[in-house]
């Protein structure tokens, strides 16, 4: 089953992001700090209608990174990912993600090659 707008929406109200269209940066010590983990373990039993039975493990003992996950796959339906890209900050490495949308040409097939042989039996 597909994840509705409805759904999307608590999501991004979780992780503190207006909308789909939200550029902004966070990391994972503002979801920390934000206690976004938490706020998703409300939501699990929601959660748990989209994913089939055996993936429902994804939704216990939550983690920023797993949570992080979980919105990545929430998304992705409508077009959009969640790119994480390391940083320095005050000389400490931290993951930071921004919410993008797919690239079409991602979406799309490769074309196929269409190539010619010669087979020579000497």
């Amino acid at each position: 089953m597909s994840p509705d707008i409805h759904i999307i929406g608590s999501l991004l109200s979780v992780f503190g992001l207006d909308d789909l269209e939200d550029g902004r940066y966070f990391s994972r010590e503002y979801l920390k700090e934000n206690q976004v983990v938490q706020k998703m373990e409300t939501l699990s039993e929601e959660l748990k209608n989209y994913y089939i039975p055996c993936k429902q493990k994804n939704l216990v003992n939550l983690s920023e990174k797993r949570s992080v996950t979980v919105l990545r796959q929430f998304i992705k339906p409508f077009g959009y990912k969640c790119q994480g890209t390391e940083k320095s900050v005050d000389g400490s490495k931290t993951m930071m993600y921004q919410l993008l949308v797919i690239e079409r040409e991602e979406l799309s097939p490769k074309k196929a090659e269409t190539r010619e042989y010669i087979l020579s039996f000497d």
